[in-house]
């Protein structure tokens, strides 16, 4: 999704008081008398910096979604047969898989190559 005028205007001048009508500079309605506008010129240039961003965001946002999504296989027990039953024997595959993730989420990138979650894989005692 393409930043807007409103998304620049909030980046560059957060505390202000304003309106935007078409998505265009011509279409502000500023109401913050003590807060200086920004020039049509800053806000198309934090226009590009947003769209330029967007797709290292949405990288660090998966990949933090990706580790929530499995949390639940870093439990002590979960893959302990003395404490659980049944218990996951894959753990070590998700370790991996959660690596491998956790970079994305330390270092996002444009156009991630993301591994496959593995499937949990289940045993009783």
């Amino acid at each position: 999704m393409a930043a807007t005028v409103f998304d620049a205007l909030l980046v560059l001048t957060p505390t202000a008081k304003f309106g935007v009508r078409d998505n265009t500079y011509a279409g502000i309605d500023w109401y913050s008398p003590d807060i200086p506008q920004p020039s049509e010129a800053a806000v198309n240039a934090e226009i590009i910096t947003l769209d330029n961003q967007a797709p290292i965001n949405a990288c660090q946002q998966k990949a933090s979604q990706l580790l929530y999504q499995t949390d639940w296989t870093t439990i002590a027990d979960v893959s302990d047969p003395a404490k659980s039953n049944p218990y996951l024997t894959n753990a070590a595959e998700f370790n991996t898989y959660r690596n491998a993730v956790r970079q994305y989420a330390i270092n996002p990138v444009a156009d991630p190559t993301w591994p496959s979650q593995p499937t949990a894989q289940w045993s009783s005692k």
